[in-house]
């Protein structure tokens, strides 16, 4: 059977060597990382297990849905969904609630008021655009154009309306709840309907539905090399030949890559291309008492310097000793600025706004951090990036045995039931 090298141990990866290894392919999986997992793999420090963010298998895929019941086995416990958001000082359920209505101001009020009346439409393919269309500009103002610039460093002016309907709809995640302008979202806050969404998580973390993955991939005779890095792409002529690491040349019939794809890029000579990813630094939290909230995760639209923070005991008790929790606080940057260099320096800052946002009572109830910088973590749709990843996909297309998959691999902001059913 012909033989396939796959760049990248993430979710994409491994459901595809898992696949083709079941059916003969010589497969080899090559990740830059100690464990597989990718984006979706956990961080287990003793009992302490802390996923990279708030990762959970949904789908409304029946066949995903199918595949991730399969590979967890009796791993796969549903669990009901809830998490919220801080605004206005408060904490609110996420999709919002009437509550969100009390806690607003008065001023903005009658300004989201006027909002609804004298609809202010602007042109383009911005994210501005999109919100403000849809939203009005007081609820632009107040939080996705300070939440945007501080999650992505940039003004929604400078992104593609795509990514209001990668991040923002995502954020939703059932349909039901959907609000595609603001008469909607009025209507889902005042009167909003039952929706109760149901994950499927394993006891330890979502990085379990990898480590099974990558041992049957191994059972049927594939290889997976840990901690190593493609620095070489071999080609001849319309082919990829051959992969390399520090370590070995690994001859191929065929390349599935899930990496960057700025990385093959540069391996490739294509280095006009303007696509660029978002990093992310994870501080995880050992805290030594109760959880105060039972949100499985917050959005933070305020000047804190996070945006977002993730409890692993409000998805299940398991993943935290009893009697303690966990905090997954996020903290994103560009890989090689100051903040990726010196992601310590920032502790005492994240732990001073988790007493002000009151989700920890003190400093005191930290029992220890672990600090994980976590490169490519999304990519970052500007204004441009779709005539340049059409360019660029055109340009790779030349290589008739290359596969792209994945959020990386794609540039594609998705979830992992998305990055399986492809």
């Amino acid at each position: 059977m012909p033989s396939v090298s796959v760049v990248g141990a993430g979710v994409a990866g491994l459901t595809i060597g898992y696949q083709l290894a079941r059916r003969g392919y010589a497969v080899t999986i090559v990740e830059r990382n100690a464990v597989v997992g990718g984006l979706g793999r956990t961080f287990h420090y003793g009992d302490f297990h802390f996923d990279v963010g708030p990762h959970r298998f949904h789908t409304e895929n029946p066949r995903v849905a199918a595949f991730i019941r399969a590979i967890l086995g009796e791993e796969a416990i549903e669990i009901p969904r809830k998490s919220g958001a801080r605004m206005f000082g408060k904490y609110h359920e996420w999709p919002l609630r009437p509550s969100i209505l009390a806690a607003m101001p008065i001023k903005l009020m009658v300004a989201g008021g006027r909002d609804l009346v004298l609809r202010e439409k602007l042109g383009g393919e911005s994210f501005e655009a999109d919100v403000v269309n849809k939203y009005g500009r007081t609820l632009y103002n107040i939080f996705f154009e300070p939440y945007t610039r501080k999650f992505l460093f940039h003004s929604p002016s400078e992104l593609h309306r795509d990514w209001a309907r990668a991040g923002v709809n995502r954020a939703v995640i059932d349909k039901r709840a959907q609000a595609d302008n603001l008469w909607s979202l009025l209507m889902n806050t005042l009167m909003p309907k039952p929706v109760e969404t149901m994950f499927l998580y394993p006891p330890t973390g979502v990085g379990r539905f990898s480590d099974r993955l990558a041992e049957s991939i191994v059972a049927d005779g594939g290889r997976i090399l840990l901690g190593q890095d493609v620095v070489r792409v071999e080609t001849t002529g319309r082919r990829i030949t051959a992969v390399e690491t520090a370590a070995e040349r690994i001859p191929c019939d065929n390349v599935v890559w899930t990496a960057p794809l700025t990385a093959l890029n540069a391996m490739l000579g294509f280095t006009d291309v303007d696509l660029e990813y978002l990093s992310t630094l994870f501080y995880n939290f050992e805290i030594g008492k109760p959880p105060r909230l039972d949100y499985q995760w917050t959005y933070f639209g305020g000047d804190e310097i996070f945006s977002r923070v993730t409890a692993p005991e409000a998805f299940l008790p398991s993943t935290v000793p009893s009697g303690k929790s966990g905090l997954c606080v996020e903290v994103t940057c560009r890989q090689g600025d100051e903040r990726w260099r010196a992601p310590e320096r920032l502790t005492e800052q994240v732990v001073a706004d988790l007493v002000r946002t009151e989700m920890i009572n003190s400093a005191s109830d930290i029992e220890r951090v672990h600090v994980e910088a976590v490169p490519f973590t999304y990519p970052i749709y500007k204004l441009n990036y779709m005539r340049e990843l059409t360019r660029n996909l055109r340009e790779l297309g030349h290589y008739s045995n290359l596969l792209l998959a994945g959020r990386c691999g794609r540039f594609w902001y998705n979830n992992m039931d998305h990055s399986i059913g492809q």
